[in-house]
């Protein structure tokens, strides 16, 4: 049983440990330690000497990370040490240097790792003693009757008259001869001597109504022998009497921590350690979290969440900002856990710090109407008005401290944007922010106004191309710049997703800030991560770290650092040294730090699309038949035009198939569509079918039929075709059936694509539009290499691009690609055109409009790679009305290969 225990709990930890990447072990040698037989067990937080020879188990000595022995069992200084030790239990069980029958063993016989366990027996008492890096756990397995848990200590390495110990309510007490208290909730306290750099603290749980005892024992001629405290154990004045505890139950947790904590992190700490004493890494317990903001609108005039607020406000500095990392839902019960300003935590907006109080005190404000927090909330705005520089960014800490790094504009870990989501709400008079008046109202919109400017001005540009953001910026030139030692100027994969959500949460974006946003979404699906996965392993040495793994099926990751320039994905150790190969990085920093998310999947999966269709034009959305319902195949014929070298059947499929249905009635291919509004769309079935029977399909939306497509043969399998209806879809999800009306079933499926089709406002223009030029004119061919994916098992040449396929135009001068473009108004228009070229040669071509020629050579340049998509612009003035766009090539080799033209009005 307690194996199975052993191995469950084994389990756990490996679990919570890939989640946090705790990064260091614990060790145990067996030593002579001052003439007996000890297991020695060294942790970062301290060394236990645990004696194990001659019938003896317990803590002989405790020393902490300054080298003083806490216990100093038998040693010197001062007299009668044998006393000392932990956890002399009943009968002398687990006391340095007393013979109680005892044995120890290594359970499991580990020795090194995230923690060990020593498992102590004299028949009558087991107890097991897991030794963590940051505390020892003890867990009673077997007990017969009433037992304690006692510590003699000597705080320090010393007897002095100044130590001292600490309760859960911030109470400071120096011991007494006669004991001080008995019981108390929560059952924890820690020890200190005003001259050590850490205090010990001791824990237990569950609580019980079990005696706990303190005591200073003071010998003959006023001599101060050490100091004892306990759990179920009574004091003089009931002479030491053992009761209250019994049963397999409890747990003590005794470990040391440094005394520049404050009283509340300390607090947090040990409320993590008897919560889950078992487990790993486990992070300090803080009340205070974004979970504040989370709670029904009722809850926020709760004497709870008053209580909360009333804590909030005690740690306004009185510059008007709140310190960082500092658990604001805690009274402040001593001097330490009010940061003090200028120093340390002190008035940031790092970690959530100024803008989460805020956020919280709106809600109860707006809920009770309390004056003394409204108060504090416009202290709040006046300090983060004043901590804008003047461009629009803000520093991590202000007033400024005359550090780099802290006065750096910082948008890491979201800093920045979390204050202007904040101002914006004031602003826009948000549902919690109606009580703020007109004058700051104003100038909160007048900051984030500079925010945005900052924004737009920030964004890095690779070959006249924008692409996404730097963590940190250096507030005087605006160029990107180091944070810490790891976090050097760079593209950030994490960062840029919090920007680009803000700019699309804008109601009336400019052109400036469509085109920001398109630049770094397009940035963003370049840089993608594909077929990589990040995994968690257990080392032989008992240790978590995280490694990439190629996985063809895994989701999209992103680097959190990608280099400027190259956008290579890059990685640092505390050396500030440029790594391309993440298993470069030392265990500490690979698996203690988030070089690696799925950072962007939301925003391009889901927040992207929506806003697109809000601002710009109706992006036809492509579902392939092979990801929805059918009745049949999916077949990928695909695969013989890379293999064979021919133009085999199905060659030009897109996506990873084709659906081949049953050949028989009611044969279907079944997609879902979420709709953006309720209204006419337009739906495209791409099919193949060169057999001379007919195959007619019938078109359900949401199971009521709307039309018959007769699907008309095609002149050969690749010569694909399409039909196209126009019908209403509703709001939201919409399920789009097509089902055979013949014995032949349906024609070879490729595709279902609906449109939306929506009227343009009067007086307004639509923004960027996406013309794919496989839907255009061209000489040479349209290409996929989607069979690559099944062949290879990874994305072959030229994936990446957008739409159907791309154009891969005649190696011959004077090929060309035409689209055609309806302009709402005559004026200035932007024209964009992807590509990718993956040789060394400069491929210009002239850009003729409506047969006039607007530029005799534009040079498209070498991309470095077949994947390596990128856009180059140009201004173009383009009439009302229908245009034709045609780039031509002028030289023998042709274009290079064009994935789609894009047009932007240019705002006068």
């Amino acid at each position: 049983m307690h194996n199975y225990f052993y191995k469950i709990a084994i389990l756990l930890i490996v679990l919570l440990n890939s989640e946090i990447g705790f990064t260091q072990s614990v060790k145990l040698t067996e030593v002579q330690w001052h003439g007996v037989g000890c297991f020695k067990i060294e942790m970062s937080m301290g060394t236990v000497y645990f004696e194990k020879d001659n019938g003896v188990s317990g803590f002989k000595s405790f020393v902490d990370p300054e080298g003083n022995d806490w216990i100093a069992s038998y040693l010197e200084p001062g007299p009668h040490g044998d006393y000392r030790g932990f956890p002399n239990s009943v009968g002398n069980f687990g006391h340095a240097g007393r013979n109680s029958n005892s044995t120890t063993k290594i359970v499991d016989g580990i020795t090194e790792g995230d923690f060990v366990v020593l498992e102590s027996t004299n028949g009558i008492f087991t107890f097991q003693y897991w030794f963590f890096t940051d505390r020892v756990a003890i867990k009673v397995l077997k007990s017969e009757g009433e037992y304690n848990f006692l510590l003699e200590c000597v705080p320090g390495g010393t007897s002095d008259a100044a130590d001292f110990f600490v309760t859960a309510d911030g109470k400071k007490h120096i011991p007494t001869e006669d004991g001080e208290f008995d019981d108390f909730t929560p059952e924890w306290f820690y020890i200190g001597d005003p001259k050590a750099k850490n205090v010990l603290f001791m824990a237990k749980t569950p609580e019980d109504d079990a005696p706990n005892e303190n005591h200073r024992q003071i010998l003959k001629d006023n001599v101060h022998n050490m100091d004892l405290y306990s759990f179920g154990r009574t004091g003089k004045e009931h002479k030491y009497k053992i009761y209250g505890m019994s049963g397999n139950e409890h747990v003590c947790i005794i470990g040391f921590t440094p005394t520049d904590q404050t009283h509340n992190q300390i607090a947090g700490m040990i409320e993590s350690f008897m919560e889950k004493p078992f487990i790993s890494g486990v992070k300090p317990i803080k009340r205070w979290g974004t979970d504040v903001l989370n709670h029904p609108k009722s809850w926020y005039s709760s004497k709870e969440a008053i209580a909360i607020a009333n804590n909030v406000i005690q740690y306004q500095s009185g510059y008007g900002g709140w310190p960082k990392s500092t658990d604001l839902a805690r009274t402040p019960l001593t001097a330490g856990d009010i940061p003090p300003d200028g120093r340390g935590r002190a008035n940031s907006i790092d970690n959530e710090a100024t803008t989460l109080p805020m956020e919280f005190l709106a809600r109860v404000i707006t809920a009770t109407g309390d004056k003394k927090f409204r108060a504090a909330f416009d202290r709040g705005l006046d300090y983060l008005f004043a901590a804008q520089y003047p461009n629009g960014g803000w520093p991590q800490f202000w007033p400024l401290r005359g550090d780099a790094y802290y006065s750096r504009v910082t948008f890491n870990d979201d800093a920045m944007m979390r204050v202007m989501r904040l101002l914006r709400g004031v602003a826009d008079s948000g549902e919690n922010f109606r009580f703020v008046d007109t004058k700051r109202r104003e100038k909160a919109k007048a900051s984030v106004n500079s925010g945005i400017d900052f924004i737009l001005k920030s964004q890095i540009r690779q070959n006249d191309n924008l692409t996404a953001w730097c963590a940190q910026y250096d507030e005087k030139t605006l160029e990107p710049a180091w944070a810490r030692a790891y976090e050097p100027p760079s593209i950030s994969g994490d960062e840029t997703v919090g920007i680009v959500s803000f700019l699309m949460g804008l109601e009336n974006p400019t052109t400036e800030v469509i085109g920001a946003v398109e630049g770094a979404v397009a940035w963003l699906n370049a840089v993608a991560i594909k077929g990589i996965r990040l995994d968690n392993v257990l080392n032989t040495d008992g240790r978590t770290e995280r490694v990439l793994v190629a996985d063809p099926d895994a989701p999209l990751l992103w680097a959190r650092f990608y280099e400027l320039g190259t956008n290579r994905p890059l990685y640092l150790d505390r050396d500030s040294k440029f790594r391309y190969n993440y298993s470069e990085v030392g265990y500490e920093r690979r698996s203690g730090y988030n070089y690696h998310g799925d950072w962007a999947t939301s925003l391009l999966e889901e927040e992207y699309p929506k806003w697109h269709f809000k601002h710009l034009k109706s992006v036809p959305v492509i579902v392939e038949a092979e990801n929805g319902t059918f009745s049949g195949i999916i077949d990928r014929h695909s695969c013989w035009h890379n293999v064979m070298l021919t133009d085999a059947p199905h060659s030009t499929h897109s996506g990873r198939g084709v659906v081949d249905t049953k050949n028989e009635i009611g044969s279907f291919v079944e997609v879902n569509y979420e709709a953006e509004w309720t209204g006419l769309h337009r739906i495209t079935v791409r099919y193949t079918h060169i057999k001379s029977d007919p195959r007619p399909g019938e078109l359900l939306i949401n199971g009521t039929s709307v039309a018959t497509l007769t699907m008309q043969q095609t002149d050969a399998l690749p010569a694909w075709k399409t039909e196209s209806i126009e019908v209403n879809l509703q709001t939201g999800k919409n399920v789009i059936r097509l089902q055979a009306l013949n014995e032949g079933g349906l024609p070879n499926m490729d595709y279902i694509k609906i449109a939306e089709i929506r009227d343009i406002p009067t007086g307004s223009l639509p923004r960027t539009q996406v013309l794919e030029v496989e839907d255009g004119n061209f000489t040479g061919k349209e290409d996929h290499h989607s069979c690559w994916d099944f062949i290879a098992q990874q994305k072959g040449s030229h994936s990446g691009f957008t739409g159907e396929g791309y154009v891969d135009t005649d190696n011959e001068k004077g090929s060309f690609i035409e689209v055609k473009y309806h302009a709402p108004e005559e004026g200035l228009y932007q024209l964009g055109v992807r590509y990718v070229h993956g040789k060394p040669d400069i491929r210009p071509a002239e850009l003729k409009i409506n047969n006039e020629t607007v530029a005799t050579s534009l040079n498209f340049s070498p991309t470095g790679a077949w994947t390596a998509w990128t856009t180059t612009t140009t201004k173009v003035k383009l009439k009302a009305g229908q245009n034709v766009i045609r780039l031509i090539a002028i030289e023998v080799q042709g274009l290079v290969n064009i994935d789609h033209f894009t047009v932007t009005p240019v705002d006068n």
